[in-house]
């Protein structure tokens, strides 16, 4: 697929800001991080989708363009949920060659990540290929099924959350998006490391996972994203 199907779709309301002429580039998977450099994650040709959670000031655009660029990503997707995304970014864009589109408030990046895994598994279907991704696997599985998973996972911290207005759960978002790097995580969050492994004990006593062990975190990831 390309990105410019997504700016044809009105419910989305997707808007180019950088190398319009370069939309067409083809998309073959999709990836969402708010980590400075992503780039041991990615192979190339990804829309990437970044809250911006990574930009402290306008001094960190172009190092994490530069770093996409050097991927060949196919495009960029900042999203607008706190703040427009920053002119500092357009320009680096631009200087790097590299297709940026904003990403409105109303279309959460999860929901978009949805819509473009759907796409790209309906092509491989159609070209007979199985899915190459957890995503795209992930997706096969009936609604009802993911979601009584994620219930199982998570149900405790979801309701531990409500309960106590916190966000653990989001806090089990970053460290998984951070690979379980306790100074990366502890940055994004703005909190102190002993606050974080606080944060991550409790996420492990509420679910009974070893977030150490590879196999616990692969079920809580697949959990994130049933």
């Amino acid at each position: 697929m390309r990105i410019t199907e997504l700016l044809d779709d009105p419910e989305l309301r997707l808007r180019p800001l950088a190398c319009p002429e370069r939309l067409d580039r083809p998309v073959q998977q999709v990836f969402v991080t708010d980590l400075p450099d992503p780039t041991r994650y990615l192979d190339g040709g990804e829309l990437v989708l970044t809250g911006l959670m990574w930009r402290r000031g306008p001094y960190d655009s172009a190092p994490f363009v530069a770093a996409l660029a050097a991927k060949k990503v196919a495009v960029l997707g900042a999203g607008e949920a706190v703040l427009p995304v920053p002119d500092d970014l357009v320009a680096a864009c631009d200087r790097y060659g590299v297709p940026l589109v904003a990403v409105p408030r109303e279309t959460p990046l999860s929901r978009l990540m949805t819509i473009v895994v759907r796409r790209l598994d309906a092509e491989d279907r159609a070209a007979g290929a199985l899915p190459a991704t957890h995503t795209a696997l992930l997706e096969r599985i009936p609604a009802d099924e993911r979601r009584a998973f994620r219930r199982q996972v998570l149900g405790e911290i979801i309701g531990y959350d409500r309960r106590h207005r916190s966000d653990l759960l989001g806090t089990l978002t970053r460290f998984l998006a951070c690979s379980g790097s306790w100074t990366v995580c502890a940055r994004l969050l703005n909190v102190h490391v002993n606050t974080l492994r606080y944060r991550i004990r409790r996420i492990e006593e509420l679910t009974g996972r070893d977030l150490s062990s590879l196999e616990d975190r692969v079920d809580l990831l697949l959990a994130l994203r049933a």
